[in-house]
């Protein structure tokens, strides 16, 4: 081999990037190289220039699908690199970027208003457009380099992102107040991102608004030519180290280049303070999202950034040390100094994962969210919190449904509070408790309504109540009592009940009352006064009846309006009757009390009665009344008895005749 690739020599060169579109995607770029190709792009256009190979670190395989990207360099980039054919020329390899300060606007200088575009070793692309890659499609024609809401081919930085906690419900997508004295209105550089891919809603609880940068610019970007529509970022960057500025840090940067004061550090301060601050958690407490700790010194900060605004922060800046990964809209992750990490996502979130997740949180977990919350668990779901677990709802409704499995609730104390109604509706209710040592109270009304039999079944049952008790049954009224049944009135408002302090009222029926034992405990007893001091009434063991009245002045009455009134025993009977007549019957006598004043009484031997008109009749078993009479006034008509002088003689006149005269009496009284 007469030749080959350092045999004679190493040739090196530097150059400028004009065209990194490579057809082939292996990162190649068109270089013009000094010394070797013309300034002037008439005589030597971009399009002739040969591809140069990018060489890759030692870190990156550079195999099919392993390593990194060759990817890094853009138009206007300075590099190095060598000639792999040696002094020909036609196979350039580059390996490295060589940073600077810019001190030309590269449109300036780079558009004489030839085809081509006039002089080399710049940022070649025009403003206005240039000529694309026929192996790109998507490409072809001019690549504008003004923002393309539809298309955008060129990456830049945003100008602004605003952050809105309360938006405004009139402002659409495309319009944004960027401050007191400036709104951008239907503005298509303009694009929101939760109004977009957010909650389904023309008006969501909170926006995000990127303000895209209208004109892409050549490279170095020498600021917007409308600088109303940002107020936090200065993007102007000739004249100024290619080096980053925030790798710069605080002693590489200017007044108007500190990213403290413009920037994404100065955006993100500017934007914690829209609804990030004082942020309420449920037990009372506030957060704020922290502070940038950004204080970055030179040469410490290692920083990565990409042409439409990614950033990668590897800060050692000693006690200031972070790492920062930040998406052009604003979404970033910090973790700073102290090991704290803050994740800050401007739109939705998503979490997938395809395996388990553990999460040990040893302090306290605060979550506030300002909208609304799902959660769907397919499978089962157990919380244990060993201290205390409080669950507030401030308006609207708090639903558990389980409609094919039970619901369990179990607690030491359990105590449920309705400041409207409590309803329970199930098909079926059970309570179960040892002991019920409170008390159920109803500051009002309460009414329970059972469609069914309402059965209740205790080992003793206590009502109280300071007002009345009404119980009103449908069917039938029962009271079952295994043991005995007192009742206690002490009739305080007896006028309020018509001087009863009971009463019982029967519409249709019978009252009745029965008593099974007749023969030892069987009995009823009625007292008026403690004992029956007053009167008593009892009927006892047996049958035995006793009416007494002790105090009374009135004595025993009893009385029947339309009917008898008869008191039967298994050998007497005592009948009054409705007319007033009256009737006594023993075993051997009859007592008569006839209605127009007869009367009579009879018994096994004898008889005597009284007429109407008067007439007494006594009748006995063997002689009647008047024989007895008679025979009674012959013996006193033929008396006689000693005297001093002799025997008497019979009674003399008067007597003699009266008695004859009783004899034979028949007027006003009259003994047959």
């Amino acid at each position: 081999m007469s030749y080959f690739m350092g045999k004679e020599g190493f040739t090196w060169w530097q150059g400028v990037v004009e065209d990194r579109h490579d057809p082939l995607y292996l990162g190649r770029c068109k270089i013009r190289v000094l010394g070797w190709h013309s300034e002037d792009k008439n005589d030597q256009p971009t399009v002739g220039l040969p591809w140069a190979y990018p060489v890759a670190p030692i870190t990156s395989a550079s195999q099919t699908g392993v390593g990194s990207s060759p990817l890094g360099p853009v138009e206007g980039t300075w590099v190095l690199g060598f000639y792999r054919d040696g002094e020909a020329g036609q196979e350039p390899m580059f390996f490295g970027t060589l940073g600077g300060i810019p001190e030309l606007d590269a449109k300036g200088v780079n558009n004489d208003g030839t085809a081509t575009g006039g002089q080399g070793f710049l940022d070649p692309r025009l403003e206005g457009g240039d000529i694309g890659h026929p192996m790109f499609p998507d490409e072809a024609g001019h690549r504008d380099l003004l923002f393309n809401p539809v298309g955008d081919l060129v990456p830049r930085e945003p100008a602004t992102i605003i952050h809105n906690a309360l938006p405004n419900p009139a402002e659409d997508a495309q319009t944004v107040t960027i401050s007191d004295s400036v709104t951008l209105k239907d503005r298509p550089i303009v694009r929101s991102l939760i109004a977009s891919t957010g909650p389904n809603s023309p008006t969501p609880a909170y926006t995000v608004k990127v303000v895209e940068n209208p004109v892409r610019s050549t490279y170095p970007d020498t600021g917007l030519s409308d600088k109303t529509i940002s107020t936090t970022r200065n993007l102007n960057y000739l004249k100024e180290p290619t080096t980053n500025r925030l790798a710069r840090g605080i002693r590489g940067n200017t007044d108007l280049t500190d990213p403290r004061v413009s920037g994404i550090v100065f955006e993100k301060m500017e934007n914690r303070k829209h609804g990030q601050m004082e942020i309420a958690t449920a037990g009372g407490k506030t957060w704020s999202e922290p502070k940038t700790p950004w204080h970055a010194i030179y040469p410490y900060n290692h920083v990565h950034q990409t042409e439409s605004g990614h950033i990668i922060e590897m800060d050692d800046t000693p006690q200031w040390e972070r790492l920062h990964w930040y998406h052009r809209t604003g979404t970033f992750t910090e973790i700073h100094p102290t090991g704290i990490k803050v994740d800050k996502i401007v739109n939705n979130y998503y979490n997938i994962i395809l395996g388990a997740r553990y999460t040990h949180i040893e302090a306290s977990d605060y979550t506030t969210i300002d909208g609304s919350q799902e959660i769907f668990v397919q499978g089962s779901k157990q919380d244990k919190i060993e201290g205390d677990y409080s669950l507030a709802v401030k308006k609207g409704r708090f639903n558990v449904n389980n409609p094919l499995g039970p619901i369990s609730f179990e607690g030491q104390d359990v105590t449920i509070k309705a400041t409207g109604k409590l309803i329970l509706d199930c098909e079926s209710y059970t309570l179960k408790k040892k002991t019920a040592e409170g008390t159920e109270k109803t500051t009002g009304d309460e009414k329970k309504e059972v469609g069914g039999k309402y059965t209740m079944k205790s080992g003793s049952v206590s009502m109280n109540t300071q007002g009345g008790v009404g119980i009103q049954a449908g069917g039938g009224y029962s009271v079952n009592a295994t043991d005995s049944i007192n009742e206690s009135i002490f009739g305080l408002l007896p006028m309020t009940s018509m001087g009863y302090s009971k009463k019982t009222d029967a519409t249709l029926g019978k009252v009745g009352y029965e008593i099974k034992d007749n023969l030892l405990s069987g009995g009823f007893e009625w007292n008026l006064g403690i004992g029956g001091i007053g009167a008593s009434m009892s009927i006892m063991p047996l049958g035995d009846i006793v009416l007494d009245s002790k105090l009374g002045l009135g004595g025993i009455t009893g009385s029947a309006l339309l009917g008898p009134v008869t008191f039967s025993s298994l050998l007497s009977t005592m009948e009054l009757g409705l007319t007033g007549d009256a009737n006594f019957h023993g075993n051997l006598a009859t007592l008569s009390l006839g209605v127009a004043g007869s009367a009579s009484m009879k018994a096994i031997a004898g008889e005597v009665s009284i007429s109407t008109p008067g007439m007494v009749t006594i009748k006995g078993s063997t002689t009647s009344l008047k024989e007895i009479l008679d025979t009674l006034i012959d013996e006193i008509l033929g008396h006689t008895h000693l005297t001093g002088t002799g025997p008497s003689g019979p009674p003399m006149p008067p007597t003699s005749v009266n008695l004859n005269l009783l004899k034979s009496l028949k007027i006003g009284l009259n003994f047959a």
